[in-house]
C-alpha cells in the first residue's frame, strides 16, 4: 500500500510539473510540446527566422485554467549564428518572439538550435518548454529575370528593365539590385522581397554615347554576398529617327509642356514600328 501511495503521489506531482504545451504562431501555427523537434524551413547564410510563440495558455498551471508564460530564450544554437531573445513579460496579446540568424559564411546543411519558453520562477506552475528547431541553409534561395533583355533607347533617354526577384526560402529578405558600366549606372536600388514570394521593379539605364552596352545586372541580399545573381541585357543607344520613335517608349523624357503632344504621337508611332518589327 505504502508503494501504492508513494507511486501516486509522484504521479501528482509530475502531472503539476509538467509543462504546459504552447502555441507556435509563425512562422506557421503548430503547438509544441517539451521535448519536440520543428522543422522551421530553408533560409540562406545571413539570413534571419523568427520564431512567435503566444504566452497565453489556457490548461495547468496552479488552478488548472492556464496563465502566461513569461519569456523565450534561444538556449542553445550552431557555431558562428546569433540571435535575439524575446523582451521580458511583453504583454498578454503581444507573442513572444525570438530571431535566430545563420552565419553568413553558413555551409549547405541542416543546422539545429534550442528555445526554451520560461514561467519565470516557475511562478504560475506552467513549467518551461524546450524544443528543438531545424532549418535547412542553403546558398541557392534566390534568382531573378530581367525583361526585355534588349532596349533600343536614345542619347540620354532612359532605359527601362523589369526585374522580378524570386525569394525561394522561408526568410524574408532586403536584395540590393544593380548594374556595372558606365558611373551613371552605378546606383542601387532596394526590393523587400517576403518568404516564398516575388516583386518587380522598373530599373532605367541611361548613356550618351551611340553604341552597343552589354550590362551587368546583379541582385545580392543584404544579409550575405553569398546570395547574389547576375545577368547581363543589351542597350543600344542610336539617334536615327527610327531609334527615337522607338525609345520615347523606355521611359519619361523631360520636355516642355507645349511639346507633349509631339512626344506622344512619337512614341505611338515607336509602338507601331515596333509591331510591324522595324
Amino acid at each position: 500500500m505504502r508503494a501504492i501511495s508513494v507511486f501516486i503521489l509522484f504521479l501528482g506531482i509530475s502531472m503539476l510539473t509538467a509543462a504546459v504545451p504552447v502555441k507556435m504562431v509563425a512562422p506557421f501555427q503548430q503547438e509544441i510540446k517539451d521535448g519536440d523537434s520543428i522543422f522551421l524551413g530553408t533560409i540562406g547564410p545571413g539570413q534571419t527566422l523568427e520564431v512567435q510563440i503566444n504566452p497565453i495558455v489556457t490548461s495547468g498551471g496552479i488552478y488548472g485554467s492556464g496563465g502566461a508564460y513569461d519569456f523565450a530564450n534561444i538556449t542553445s544554437r550552431p557555431a558562428g549564428w546569433s540571435n535575439v531573445n524575446s523582451k521580458l513579460y511583453g504583454g498578454d496579446l503581444a507573442p513572444l518572439q525570438v530571431k535566430l540568424t545563420a552565419d553568413k559564411d553558413a555551409p549547405a546543411g541542416e543546422y539545429r538550435a534550442n528555445i526554451t519558453v520560461f514561467d519565470e520562477n516557475n511562478g504560475e506552475k506552467l513549467g518551461n518548454v524546450t524544443f528543438t528547431v531545424r532549418i535547412n541553409v542553403t546558398w541557392d534561395v534566390m534568382d531573378f529575370n530581367v525583361t526585355p533583355s534588349y532596349v533600343l533607347s536614345g542619347p540620354d533617354q532612359p532605359a527601362q528593365f523589369r526585374i522580378t526577384v524570386r525569394n525561394k526560402g522561408s526568410a524574408s529578405d532586403t536584395y540590393m539590385v544593380s548594374a556595372s558600366g558606365p558611373k551613371r549606372w552605378e546606383f542601387e536600388k532596394q526590393i523587400y522581397v517576403p518568404a516564398n514570394s516575388s516583386r518587380t521593379i522598373v530599373y532605367e539605364i541611361s548613356a550618351q554615347e551611340e553604341e552597343s552596352y552589354n550590362p551587368l545586372i546583379s541582385v545580392e541580399s543584404s544579409s550575405s554576398a553569398n546570395i547574389r545573381a547576375q545577368k547581363n541585357v543589351t542597350l543600344v543607344v542610336q539617334s536615327d529617327l527610327l531609334g527615337d520613335y522607338k525609345s520615347t517608349n523606355n521611359g519619361v523624357l523631360l520636355f516642355p509642356v507645349f511639346e507633349a503632344p509631339i512626344y506622344s504621337l512619337a512614341g505611338l508611332i515607336g509602338a507601331v514600328l515596333t509591331s510591324l518589327g522595324f
